[in-house]
């Protein structure tokens, strides 16, 4: 049997690709040999050990390393993730955060975001159009964006849903935005909105994360 597949069927993993990127980056031995290809041939007798807690969507390691560097989640937070997707930044928020709101556009997490609901009390989900709906003003203490679209359209989306941030609130803006000229309209196109920009993190894929906080003056604009 397939390596991925026997630790999905054991029950090591909930699915065949998170058991493949465990398997490729060195967390899986087999036999005391550490096997990085997924279609390695396992057979029930082998002795397999995965190293560490992994069975978590990507988004959760993404943020845990963004948390690490800003501390930008603090214990008693209200946390509102928009782009929720698998669940990952919902599911480390949720560990430090009083509360976490997901809001997610695909119908395709509805089973992976309802059961991560319903196992930590402190998430809720709602599925929706980021676009177009409508937000509770000043309720959140940080807002988190990871949407796929380009820099413009998450900028459009986040129009619609920071006033639900509370003056003084932190974001984290993710972008997709491989190429240096774009950067300067964008950051531009935040400051406009009333944010203030604390930092930029550039992690090796051709995205940048952004921290700003919301500024008092912000209502001002509206």
């Amino acid at each position: 049997m397939r390596l991925d597949s026997y630790l999905v069927e054991m029950g090591d993993f909930s699915s065949r690709g998170r058991a493949k990127r465990a398997i490729i980056e060195g967390h899986v031995r087999v036999n005391d040999r550490i096997i990085t290809r997924p279609s390695y041939d396992v057979a029930y007798a082998d002795r397999v050990e995965i190293t560490g807690d992994l069975d978590k969507p990507a988004g959760y390691w993404k943020l845990k390393e963004i948390q690490e560097k800003t501390n930008l989640i603090r214990e008693g937070d209200r946390v509102l993730d928009i782009g929720s997707s698998a669940g990952g930044f919902l599911l480390f928020a949720s560990e430090i955060a009083s509360h976490v709101h997901g809001i997610e556009f695909s119908r395709e997490f509805r089973s992976e975001l309802k059961k991560l609901a319903h196992e930590r009390p402190n998430i809720t989900i709602e599925f929706g159009d980021v676009f177009t709906m409508p937000v509770d003003r000043e309720k959140f203490d940080v807002l988190l964006m990871d949407i796929t679209a380009s820099p413009l359209s998450s900028i459009k989306a986040l129009e619609n849903v920071l006033p639900a941030l509370k003056s003084k609130g932190l974001l984290l803006q993710v972008l997709k935005l491989p190429k240096e000229r774009e950067r300067e309209p964008v950051l531009m196109r935040l400051s406009s909105l009333g944010l203030e920009i604390i930092q930029i993190l550039e992690p090796e894929k051709e995205e940048i994360y952004i921290i700003a906080k919301k500024s008092t003056k912000y209502f001002e604009k509206l």
